[in-house]
């Protein structure tokens, strides 16, 4: 055999076995192999929705699917962006000299592209459906316009809060530990990873077992979708009564605002009976120790 066919098979056998590595390093056992944390809570997840006939969960989700751009539609780019990532953790780890944990506090992202690939009323539903909000939140009337937010990044908050430009720079001026605000995570915290509560580094034993368990019971607040609802300090990132490019976004001021008319912005289901209820409840907790209330 003359050395061009052989230089020819090596390198066909060479595309072969980088193409298997690239498809493998998106499924996820190749992921739980290193992130083990992240797996043992999945199963965990997985193995109580089963036996308590819970509905859908993220856990049943593929890692790639949220984590990898394009892997839902399996792309080829996506599959080399999956072992493009596992190259970057483990080469480090052949030098002695280099830390351990490369990487450690770099969060990979959720693309909003992925959710929509699966979610696709995300941009044509203008509210959630009521049955979707845990009981509290359907008590007080919470209707978000999600369909403004979502289209809000193409050309106003995204411009300044996207981790990468448009040419693939880095934004030195985002604060990378922090989720982009316009994405779909930035709202609606990965439910796979809701026992870390914003945590980076991982948790002890005793740590796990607890935060495990109130992860369980803050998600199953939601029984039909299993993923968290935003908070209220997550609509404070960006309704802060200051102006955002064009536009001052008004105050969200759920606890102190006493202007029943700003409540009904995003609550509109709300009953002035139970708004002036939950202002009494307020002026009961706040008052001084003399009597005098000091909840204004």
């Amino acid at each position: 055999m003359s050395k061009p066919v052989g230089y020819a098979i090596a390198a066909v056998v060479l595309l072969v076995v980088v193409f298997a590595a690239a498809d493998y390093s998106t499924r996820t056992a190749a992921c739980m192999a290193c992130h083990t944390q992240e797996a043992a809570y999945a199963e965990w997840m997985i193995g109580r929705l089963q036996a308590e006939k819970r509905g859908f969960s993220h856990e049943m989700i593929a890692c790639a699917d949220c984590h990898v751009k394009g892997a839902p539609e399996r792309t080829i780019a996506s599959r080399f962006r999956g072992l493009l990532h596992a190259v970057e953790y483990l080469v480090p780890q052949i030098d002695p000299r280099r830390s351990t944990t490369p990487g450690l506090v770099k969060r990979w992202p959720v693309p909003y592209e992925n959710c929509q690939s699966c979610h696709l009323g995300s941009i044509v539903r203008k509210t959630a459906q009521v049955r979707d909000l845990t009981p509290n939140l359907q008590q007080i009337g919470l209707v978000m316009d999600h369909r403004k937010h979502v289209l809000a990044r193409d050309d106003t908050c995204a411009k300044c809060h996207e981790r990468y430009k448009e040419k693939g720079a880095a934004d030195r001026g985002v604060n990378y530990l922090e989720v982009n605000h316009l994405g779909c995570d930035s709202c609606h915290s990965a439910a796979s990873h809701a026992y870390r509560a914003g945590r980076v580094l991982p948790l002890s034993e005793k740590e796990f077992i607890l935060a495990r368990d109130e992860a369980w019971n803050r998600l199953a607040t939601n029984p039909r979708w299993m993923v968290p609802i935003p908070t209220e300090q997550t609509c404070r990132k960006c309704h802060d009564g200051k102006f955002h490019y064009k536009t001052k976004i008004f105050l969200a001021d759920c606890r102190n605002d006493d202007n029943f008319d700003n409540c009904v912005k995003c609550h509109p289901l709300i009953t002035r009976e139970y708004f002036d209820k939950l202002r009494a409840t307020r002026g009961k907790l706040t008052s001084a120790p003399s009597g005098r209330d000091s909840g204004g």
